[in-house]
């Protein structure tokens, strides 16, 4: 049975430390420190585990923010390679909106990557979380398995929770005739390995396509059926 549930001492919030590590690999690094875990925690951020059982198999960080608003930025979620592709992102991110709701922030913020289309298609339409804007190479060079020899750009995320549930989008099968459409392709991390110079040309591609759609106003109205996101 799947739960979802908060961690608060240091022994549970080990769990998580080690499911970040896991997922995000990197020499002689962790992706936080267990004391300032500790401290965010104790400070209201959000910190969950989910259990198979007694077993956590994913972990989700979320802390308060204040720009623009006050709000939730969730930072990292993970989950061990026997539980990706299950639905359980979609589980932690509406127990994170619940959370938030609860404690009245207004809105959750976090960033992905834009060439990742699972992710695309989950945030878009899953959640029906609003893009707000591009940022190149936003966290710099990362040391871990999955980012290194890559730059990290990021499309930044504003799910609004002051609704009474999420509203999720469908997907675009007939886009306006004036959209303007970015494709991505199918598994950005299979071409990133197998052939890396393919994998910068198309995060040329779709820097530019998003920098200059968003610079003369136009927005993200949703993702096609053919693996687009649709600005108008």
């Amino acid at each position: 049975m799947i739960e979802i549930r908060e961690l608060h001492t240091l022994e549970e919030q080990f769990h998580a430390r080690m499911i970040f590590d896991s997922v995000w690999p990197a020499a002689n690094e962790t992706q936080i420190t267990s004391n300032l875990l500790q401290a965010m925690v104790h400070s209201g951020s959000y910190l969950v585990g989910v259990f198979d059982g007694s077993i956590v198999v994913g972990a989700s960080f979320a802390f308060p923010a204040i720009e623009p608003e006050i709000h939730l930025h969730s930072h990292m979620t993970a989950f061990i390679d026997t539980h990706r592709d299950l639905g359980l992102g979609t589980a932690v991110k509406m127990h994170q909106w619940a959370w938030a709701k609860e404690r009245g922030y207004n809105s959750i913020t976090w960033t992905f990557d834009p060439l990742v289309r699972r992710n695309a298609r989950l945030n878009i339409l899953k959640l029906g979380a609003d893009i707000v804007s591009y940022h190149p190479n936003f966290y710099g060079n990362m040391a871990d398995d999955l980012n290194s020899g890559d730059e990290s750009d990021r499309l930044m995320v504003r799910w609004d929770t002051r609704s009474d549930q999420p509203a999720p989008r469908t997907e675009i099968v007939d886009p306006p005739f004036d959209a303007e459409l970015i494709a991505l392709p199918l598994d950005i991390m299979e071409i990133r390995h197998s052939d890396p110079e393919l994998s910068q040309r198309y995060r040329s591609q779709v820097r530019t396509a998003f920098m200059d759609g968003f610079a003369v106003g136009k927005k993200v109205i949703g993702f096609s059926a053919h693996n687009e996101y649709v600005l108008e």
